[in-house]
């Protein structure tokens, strides 16, 4: 698992230098950069404990589906690349899966958001963000401050966003999940959450449903 684990980080930091030598391509402060973008990613890593979506305890098969979705296009709102993975369930229904927390944290953001519904946004101690979208409904009164555990009921998968707030059915149901590091060139970087999902999948919990 930990040659794994690093074959994955060296993978994700590849796309990373290719990136700050394109924005700083003679500017001596990429080494320092890339360290520091190397240093957090493998705190992502660390900070990871369960897949967002659990198996259930009632079924045998995979809850959900997903492939490297990472950059693929987007043009809802206008042309852009898509930060994030989608996760698609086996059985197309909003509200039924739900939705746990990956990590430890604090909530930073939750309710609607036009390109990603009803969503909830986590920051962990080491200042990661973890975005979950499109959700049909939350599980409480989540407000900003509210701690998170990693393994805590967030809410259920959906198919709310692109529109005003409410709308649903623009897409098929699914959970968008994104990983943002605040550091370097960026106020936040998007990161490939699809490997690090792939981990996860080692780190299922099972739920009634």
């Amino acid at each position: 698992m930990m040659l794994l684990l690093n074959c994955l980080i060296q993978e994700e930091l590849y796309w990373i230098e290719d990136r700050l030598k394109a924005q700083m391509p003679s500017s001596s402060d990429s080494d320092e950069e890339y360290e520091a973008y190397q240093q957090a990613l493998e705190q992502v890593w660390e900070e990871l404990e369960y897949f967002p979506v659990p198996d259930s305890t009632l079924k045998d098969t995979e809850a959900v589906s997903f492939e490297n979705t990472w950059q693929a296009e987007r043009t809802y709102g206008g042309k852009r690349k898509h930060e994030g993975c989608d996760l698609i369930p086996e059985k197309e229904e909003s509200g039924y899966y739900p939705v746990i927390s990956m990590t430890d944290g604090v909530v930073e953001r939750a309710g609607w958001l036009e390109k990603g519904g009803w969503r909830i946004g986590i920051r962990s101690d080491n200042g990661n963000y973890y975005y979950y979208a499109h959700l049909e409904s939350y599980v409480g009164d989540w407000k900003e401050g509210d701690q998170v555990q990693a393994g805590d009921l967030l809410g259920y998968m959906g198919d709310s966003g692109y529109g005003p707030e409410g709308t649903t059915g623009q897409f098929p149901v699914h959970l968008h999940v994104g990983i943002y590091m605040p550091l370097g060139v960026e106020d936040e970087l998007a990161i490939n959450p699809y490997w690090m999902l792939k981990y996860l999948e080692e780190k299922k919990v099972k739920w009634d449903y």
